[in-house]
C-alpha cells in the first residue's frame, strides 16, 4: 500500500473510531493540541473527509490523541437485570 493509500485508510479508521466512541471533533482537536499538534479543527475535519493529505507524523499524532480520549471513556458493558431494577425503598 502506498503512502497516500495508507493515509486515506488511516483517516477512515480514525473517523470510524471517533464515531463509535462518540468523540466530537473539538475534543480531538483539543487533545491533539495538548500533544503538540498544530492543525486547526478545519484541517482535521478535511483530513477525516479525506480532502487533505497529512504526513505520517501528523496522522499518528491524531491517532494518539484519539486513543488517549478513547482510553478515558468508561468501558462499554451490558447491564445485569439487577442493575436496571429500581432499589426498594423502606424494605
Amino acid at each position: 500500500m502506498d503512502e497516500t493509500a495508507v493515509g486515506r485508510e488511516q483517516a477512515r479508521a480514525l473517523g470510524e473510531a471517533l464515531r463509535r466512541a462518540g468523540i466530537e471533533l473539538n475534543w480531538l482537536w483539543l487533545q491533539s493540541f495538548r500533544l503538540g499538534g498544530e492543525l486547526s479543527e478545519f484541517e482535521i475535519e478535511a483530513y477525516l473527509h479525506r480532502a487533505l493529505y497529512l504526513p505520517p507524523y501528523q496522522r499518528d499524532l491524531l491517532a494518539q490523541a484519539a486513543n488517549n480520549l478513547i482510553d478515558q471513556l468508561p468501558p462499554l458493558r451490558a447491564p445485569y437485570s439487577c442493575e436496571l431494577r429500581e432499589p426498594r425503598s423502606g424494605a
